[in-house]
């Protein structure tokens, strides 16, 4: 559930998420708070779509933050 949830986040926004305001939208934690939580399912949707559709680049990461 929380996968599809980030996929829908990343997919309808503009510009590219943050760390925490992914943590802030989608799991409601405080955005200080410091966790892996984004990182182990974004690793976990990036091999998933990897091994499915052979997309290495289906989610990316700058310094801006997260998007698809």
């Amino acid at each position: 559930e929380r996968e599809v949830q980030l996929i829908e986040l990343l997919s309808n926004e503009k510009k590219p998420l943050s760390k925490n305001a992914i943590l802030k939208r989608i799991w409601k934690y405080a955005e200080d708070a410091d966790t892996h939580t984004v990182e182990t399912h974004i690793y976990r949707l990036r091999k998933k779509i990897l091994d499915e559709f052979k997309d290495e680049k289906f989610i990316v990461n700058s310094k801006s933050g997260y998007s698809i």
